[in-house]
């Protein structure tokens, strides 16, 4: 086994306690550290303006527990960043990824992580109780500082004690050691991110918020004028099922017979009924804006954890309510660049598909994802279309193939493919079969993962993210099918936000298989050519050499406001109303 303090130089385990307000940058008021060489001890209150303190470069191992947390108050400090780091949150996520056990009973906090190695944690209510004074503004007795500083002080205890245990399952190899560093430079990727943040229109934002109870009502008039659905702000059951009856929609049911109304339903039967989209988005509308909680700082940025690695497949996991891509299409209408900037989506293009092809080694896939449409190339290759066959010319065939192709990529079924594409279950079938037969190297590749996974082997992606099935007496066998592209894509996309934001590209946020890129308008070109590149760089790293997914960019440049083009119509809508509503309340003037 490899010594850690043979391989560095020291080894810092470290934690800052800090205030966060909602969607703020971090305020950190103290700093603890312990060199795991020597055992000395670091007790820092924090200053304005103070200098780093710390040794740091790659001789110097840096050892945390959710450490973007860490580097956001290096952030807001002023301070340079490590570069060699362990985060032992993630590495706790991997080792116990796809067990059914403590982990999932626990949690995956620091205290959990730690009981699960053995290793002794303080009180839980003892933690509970120094966060909410920590959190509740900083401290003004000597005696709460020094409090703080110990509770502090106890966690680096407990977080160098846990490296201890866990590095023997960490650093197996050096390749395992390589991987676990590359998640840990991931952590500063995300500091960069969070600490940007995603610029928004905090005056209509205030508007909508002024405006919000009257808006709904008159929404719902607006919209439910193709529906009648609605009694005053009431959804009617009775009504939709007969609107329902009346489209001859097949929608699905529960098992007392009843119409589904859960949102992942609506929103998969918009996809394959357009009837239903505006429905379905005022819906979704009026859910989150009851609740909403979308986190906006004193500087107009959207903020909030991006939570890496919180997803089986190793993605991120923000909040639906706090982080604006989270919320209903139309509301991301809500970016919008400052004046002298502009902002650009730039996403993988049908990055599934490519990760698919290249990592099973089907020529006939790959040929499909060079051809430009993967969904056209298919219905050809398969048979379903004619040599020649264009989106204009095949466009039915094409959305049906479509459907199977994405579906497949999210491990599908047949009935969930028939209502995601608004077809009968024997022609879903009969496409899925087409799919296999097309792609019998993918297919076989795909189902020996599968079958490796259900047996309890361990899956891994590229850059050594795992999942092994551990006291599950109820495994979702079809999730297994969908694992390695999404877990790979994940690889991508930790790779190509360290490559970005250490190139100096400002990251506002990731979203699945895109970045939001801010820049100065007479910055566009160097910067999305930058961008474009490295991403690109960054799949065929992972992918292997030859395979490399394509980059799209969109670009808003100010005064324009970034839009989702799912969201336009509710967008527009929603403005139309509002303006109506200002109108209304403005005073009259008065008569001379």
């Amino acid at each position: 086994m490899m010594n850690y303090l043979d391989l560095y130089k020291d080894v810092i385990a470290l934690d800052f306690e800090f205030v966060a307000a909602d969607g703020e940058r971090q305020r950190p008021i103290c700093m603890v550290t312990k060199s795991l060489k020597t055992g000395g001890q670091t007790r820092l209150w924090v200053e304005e303006g103070m200098q780093c303190p710390l040794p740091l470069g790659p001789k110097y191992l840096y050892v945390a527990y959710f450490a973007s947390a860490e580097w956001n108050c290096f952030l807001s400090l002023g301070w340079d960043l490590p570069t060699r780091i362990i985060d032992l949150y993630p590495e706790y996520r991997r080792m116990t990824n796809g067990a059914v056990g403590y982990a999932t009973r626990s949690g995956y906090g620091l205290l959990a992580a730690a009981g699960a190695f053995g290793v002794a944690t303080m009180d839980t209510n003892h933690k509970t109780d120094m966060r909410n004074l920590i959190m509740s503004g900083r401290p003004s007795s000597a005696e709460q500082q020094t409090d703080i500083l110990e509770y502090c002080a106890e966690d680096v205890e407990i977080t160098g004690n846990l490296f201890r245990e866990m590095w023997p399952k960490i650093a197996t190899d050096q390749l395992a050691l390589t991987q676990a560093l590359l998640r840990g430079r991931y952590t500063v990727a995300v500091a960069k991110m969070e600490f940007s943040g995603t610029p928004v229109d905090t005056e209509l934002f205030a508007g909508l918020m002024l405006y919000w109870p009257e808006l709904c009502l008159q929404l719902i008039e607006a919209v439910d004028q193709e529906y009648c659905i609605y009694e005053g702000s009431t959804f009617k059951q009775a009504k939709f099922d007969g609107w329902v009856a009346a489209q001859a929609i097949p929608w699905p049911k529960t098992d007392n017979g009843k119409l589904k109304l859960d949102e992942a339903t609506f929103r998969q039967m918009s996809k394959s009924h357009t009837q239903v989209a505006a429905l379905h988005e005022l819906r979704v509308t009026l859910a989150q804006m009851r609740t909403l909680k979308l986190h906006i700082g004193a500087d107009g940025r959207n903020r909030t954890l991006i939570s890496p690695f919180a997803a089986k497949t190793g993605r991120n996991q923000p909040s639906t309510t706090k982080f604006i891509f989270g919320n209903s299409a139309w509301l991301r209408s809500l970016i919008k660049p400052e004046e002298g900037y502009g902002l650009a989506y730039v996403d993988y293009s049908s990055q599934e598909i490519a990760i698919a092809a290249a990592l099973s080694g089907d020529p006939k896939m790959w040929q499909a994802y060079e051809s430009g449409d993967p969904y056209m190339a298919f219905a050809i290759q398969a048979g379903l279309a004619p040599e020649g066959a264009t989106k204009a010319s095949h466009k039915e065939v094409r959305n049906r193939c479509k459907q199977i192709v994405l579906g497949v990529g999210y491990g599908m079924g047949a009935e969930a493919l028939a209502l995601g594409a608004g077809i009968h279950r024997v022609e879903a079938n009969g496409l899925l079969n087409s799919h296999k037969m097309t792609y019998r190297v993918f297919w076989k590749w795909a189902e020996a993962n599968q079958m490796h996974a259900l047996m309890g082997e361990p899956l891994v992606t590229p850059l050594g993210w795992k999942i092994q099935l551990r006291g599950d007496p109820d495994p979702n066998d079809r999730s297994l099918l969908n694992w390695p592209m999404q877990s790979t894509g994940a690889d991508i996309m930790r790779l190509a936000a360290c490559m970005l934001t250490e190139a100096g590209v400002e990251v506002c946020c990731p979203i699945h298989d895109a970045f939001l890129v801010r820049f100065a308008l007479a910055e566009e070109i160097d910067v999305i050519a930058k961008t474009t590149k490295l991403m690109v760089d960054a799949s065929e790293i992972v992918m292997g050499q030859g395979y490399a997914c394509r980059v799209d960019a969109d670009i808003v440049r100010y005064p324009d406001r970034y839009m989702d083009e799912r969201g336009e119509v509710m967008f527009s809508r929603v403005m139309t109303l509002l303006d109506m509503l200002r109108v209304k309340e403005r005073p009259k003037p008065a008569h001379s």
